[in-house]
């Protein structure tokens, strides 16, 4: 059975306020690094390569989505980068079964 995914939304709600999600083809970079996307907290916008594959895009929709989470909340002072980024890894594997099973 064939996964359909369904478009990216184009704002979310989050403890902060609204988020834009942006969907573009240009190459993102971040520290200097390709990557599917990021989280810009200043500007409150979600960016996603489309040129990702479906499912890559979901997941990649849901880490950054982690990351508006953990920095609206504050949690993000306590944690160092490593662990910021397993937490967003895994949470957006948790919601990516909860959405796709």
């Amino acid at each position: 059975m064939t996964t359909r995914y369904p478009a990216l939304p184009k704002t979310v709600q989050a403890p902060g306020g609204p988020v834009k999600v942006i969907a573009t083809k240009e190459n993102i970079k971040h520290e200097n690094a390709e990557c599917w996307g990021l989280y810009d907290p200043e500007l409150r916008t979600i960016t996603i390569d489309m040129k990702a594959a479906p499912r890559q895009r979901w997941l990649t929709f849901f880490h950054e989505l982690t990351h508006v989470a953990l920095i609206d909340s504050g949690i993000n002072n306590g944690l160092n980068d490593s662990l910021h980024e397993a937490i967003c890894d895994a949470v957006a594997t948790q919601r990516m079964r909860e959405k796709f099973k």
